[in-house]
């Protein structure tokens, strides 16, 4: 099959090249512009927010009820996540941006639930990266969470080719980041999103990243920061289809017959084009590779082969490929009601799925045959360790995704009402664990087992006002009610290959549901040209109710409890020169405890205690910040500090007699520097860099005084990323891009980690190119390159090595 995918994609490449060959001229006036659009460039970089006040979001109050929408939202375009002038903002001529104005429409308001939706570029709070659909293309990225890694101060955990529970932190902070859709958030009361393995990366036009103290304003929780996905929309009539292949260069190494298709369809209607819509449909599937070890505490009795790892495990086997398949469907509407009104709508339904085959055993019996079950002669006879561990198994995870507002703008305000809902329903099953001694003890065939079932419902209610008092002087107000409920059922399977083989009733189990209600408001204040204020207080009422654990989970009556929180904010910008801003902001923020952290469930052998009383952590975080931006370099440094109290962190080993829990320590501290730098080279040549230090300590730990003045586990002190990018919007495009981090704890009293082994955190290194070629006919032929070193570390599990990827992209916009 593979073999069919190459040949395809070089026909094509020749046959479009003939194409090309047709259209030259073309292609000279398409340089021309870009070499314009270049030039352009590099000068709106050396702006900043001295410019003319007429030209800005501040005489919005100028305006009647009459002037039509599209030249109010163009000035309406310029919140603190959807417009920045980071070096990854294209610049767009005036031609350019009238073509784009519907797009600019609600982007202030439903791109991040922002409090402040007019902000000048200098009076931006704190950190913020905008990367574009350009950038995003040209890039070697594999799933949505690609793009993100690439930032400072952005890490994603256990970062494999596919983790079935993905997630993203800002600055250390563990489910301290907010993640969105659209403006919807993804997060369930888990603390998971699960559905970032779903949204298609093709989807995705646009990608906001916010840092900093001022995050939590935009919802509960978000104390690291806020990631908001922005998928496209058309303008006119729009197809587009892709179709791509990959594989593992080097056997057993990397997924296996990777194929992606994808396919969207988008126009818009009447006269005005009042109505838009867009269909998108993609699907991923593999057969994956072995990410995990199958082992045992100690070699079994009358048998050869295998190996004990640097923490003492016997390996004898690994788990088996993980073969999965993705899909996701979305439908997008919007309509303009009237001169001054927008309507807006997005469904979606996605779901993953995945099991483990062909794993490989190096157990040999007493005639020197592979074996997959232990002899009759070891502690646990006739049991299969390569089944049960919690690590592999069999599962899928379906999610609804729905949302509606409504967008009014008045002659001196703007009104957003949005009702949205994110839902999961998932069920995933394995075998029953050799060591807890099953009868009769299940193999790779079957057997008895077990299902985790998870339902999950989030559901938001938001009220956003933005009032513009004058032309130096907003106020933005909001009210957000929040509805979630989250259920985690245990159901024993008399056949764990097969799911629906379940008991009439759940063996064990947690759950409840909760009320958030939560108010903002945002003083936006131009007081000289160059320097601006942002004043921000943020209240939430919390309350937890219905809570419930039975069986293994069970830990004591369950009471209904609630917290609620004042967080004020404060910011100030100044640009003393053109090509120099400097920006202070200082917060404070809170996180409640998820489901999982409460009641964390035990598999692969390590043991978990629930804690099912945990409180709420608490944070003060300030930053300051230089940008210097000239036509030479963009120069980006950032020094971030935050206090924590009543800490949720993992304490523990794992053991029977020193299990896993999660506890509120005394005070932590994580501070540390972000620190990005572009140099643009020739024409739109790039290298792009950044470096992150996250110093992250237990500061004050009464319950275990050993943990003090030790890094919190699972956080890297060092993230470098390097890249070197190129791409006109016609011809070749390419990238090259280097990522490193250190070694890093698994265990809060900092145990040294173990090189190359599983469950442990290496330090990272992989390089990644891509290189491609954009017709003018719409055609786009690419080849990736993934860990072409094929370095093999471990985030927890392995990573997989070098592989190779070829897509052939078209697209067709009716102008």
């Amino acid at each position: 099959m593979r073999y069919f995918f190459v040949v395809l994609f070089f026909v094509g490449f020749l046959y479009s090249h003939n194409l090309e060959s047709n259209a030259q001229s073309f292609k000279q006036d398409s340089m021309e512009s870009k070499n314009i659009e270049s030039t352009q460039k590099k000068l709106d970089v050396s702006l900043n927010a001295q410019h003319d006040r007429e030209n800005t979001t501040r005489n919005l109050d100028s305006k009647t009820p009459k002037d039509s929408i599209e030249s109010r939202t163009t000035k309406l375009d310029v919140s603190p996540l959807a417009q920045h002038d980071d070096k990854n903002i294209e610049s767009k001529t005036p031609k350019d941006s009238n073509q784009n104005i519907e797009s600019k429409k609600i982007e202030s308001i439903t791109a991040t639930g922002s409090a402040s939706l007019d902000s000048e570029v200098a009076s931006i709070p704190g950190h913020i990266d905008i990367v574009t659909q350009k950038e995003i293309n040209k890039s070697t990225n594999a799933k949505i969470t690609d793009v993100v890694k690439k930032l400072s101060g952005v890490r994603i955990a256990n970062d494999v080719a596919f983790n079935p529970r993905p997630n993203i932190k800002i600055r250390g902070i563990n489910y301290g980041t907010l993640v969105m859709l659209d403006g919807v958030i993804l997060s369930d009361l888990e603390g998971e999103s699960r559905i970032l393995n779903q949204i298609s990366l093709f989807d995705v036009e646009k990608v906001e990243v916010a840092r900093g103290a001022f995050s939590s304003l935009y919802g509960s929780n978000a104390i690291g920061g806020v990631i908001n996905f922005i998928t496209s929309m058309p303008k006119s009539f729009t197809i587009e289809s892709i179709a791509g292949y990959g594989s593992e260069i080097l056997q057993d190494t990397a997924d296996k017959n990777l194929a992606k298709f994808y396919f969207s369809i988008g126009n818009a209607f009447f006269t005005n084009k009042a109505l838009r819509i867009k269909f998108s449909a993609g699907l991923t599937t593999t057969q994956g590779y072995a990410s995990f070890p199958t082992y045992v505490a100690t070699k079994p009795a009358n048998t050869s082969g295998g190996f004990y790892d640097k923490a003492g495990r016997f390996i004898i086997g690994d788990g088996g490929r993980r073969e999965y398949r993705i899909w996701d469907t979305r439908l997008k509407l919007e309509y303009d009601v009237g001169e001054n009104g927008l309507l807006s709508s997005m469904f979606s339904l996605s779901s993953h799925s995945y099991e483990m085959a062909n794993p490989k055993s190096y157990l040999l019996d007493s005639n020197g045959s592979p074996t997959f079950t232990l002899p009759n002669s070891s502690q646990y006879p006739g049991t299969s360790p390569f089944v049960g561990s919690g690590f592999g198994g069999l599962g899928y995870y379906t999610h609804f995704f729905g949302n509606i507002s409504y967008l009014h703008y008045f002659e001196n305000s703007e009104l957003k009402i949005s009702l949205s809902s994110v839902n999961l329903f998932s069920r995933w099953g394995d075998a029953l664990a050799y060591y807890d001694n099953p009868n009769p003890p299940p193999t790779l065939a079957g057997g008895i087992g077990e299902t985790q079932d998870i339902y999950t419902s989030s559901n938001y209610f938001d009220i956003l006002h933005h009032y513009h008092i004058n032309e130096n002087h907003n106020l933005a107000t909001s009210l957000q009610f929040r509805y979630l409920n989250f259920d985690s059922l245990y159901y024993a399977l008399s056949n764990w290959r097969d799911l629906d083989s379940i008991a009439a009733r759940a063996g064990r189990g947690a759950g409840g549901m909760s009320f958030v209600a939560s108010v903002f408001m945002d003083w936006e204040a131009l007081w000289l040209d160059n320097l601006s204020t942002n004043l921000g207080l943020r209240y939430d009422f919390w309350l937890n109710f219905n809570s419930y654990a039975f069986g293994s989970f069970e830990s004591g009556a369950l009471d209904s409890n609630n917290s609620s929180h004042i967080s004020p904010k404060f910011s100030i910008n100044y640009t003393p020169f053109s090509w120099w801003k400097l920006k202070f902001s200082i917060g404070s923020g809170f996180r409640m405890p998820t489901i999982r952290e409460r009641f964390q469930p035990g598999h692969g052998g390590e043991m978990w205690q629930p804690t099912p009383f945990l409180k709420a952590e608490n944070a003060l975080s300030f930053e300051v910040g230089s940008e210097i931006n000239t036509r030479f370099a963009d120069i980006v440094v950032y020094y971030f500090h935050t206090e924590m109290s009543d800490m949720i962190y993992r304490q523990g080993g794992g053991s029977v007699a020193n299990p896993y829990f999660y506890a509120n320590a005394g005070r932590g501290r994580i501070n540390g520097v972000e620190f990005s730098l572009s140099v643009p080279i020739w024409r739109s040549l790039r290298l792009d860099s950044n470096y992150t230090l996250t110093l992250a300590r237990v500061i004050e730990n009464a319950a275990n005084p050993a943990s003090v003045g030790k890094q919190l586990v699972n956080t890297p002190e060092h993230i470098a990323n390097i890249s070197l990018s190129y791409g006109e919007s016609v011809g070749i495009y390419g990238s090259l891009w280097a990522f490193f981090t250190s070694a890093f704890y698994n265990d809060d009293i900092n145990s040294p980690p173990l090189y190359r082994t599983f469950r442990n955190y290496d330090a990272a290194f992989s390089l990644n190119a891509k290189l491609g070629y954009i017709f003018s006919n719409g055609l786009d032929l690419s080849a990736s390159f993934n860990n072409i070193t094929n370095n093999r570390y471990y985030d927890s599990y392995i990573v997989p090595g070098a592989s190779f990827y070829l897509q052939t992209r078209y697209k067709f916009r009716k102008s």
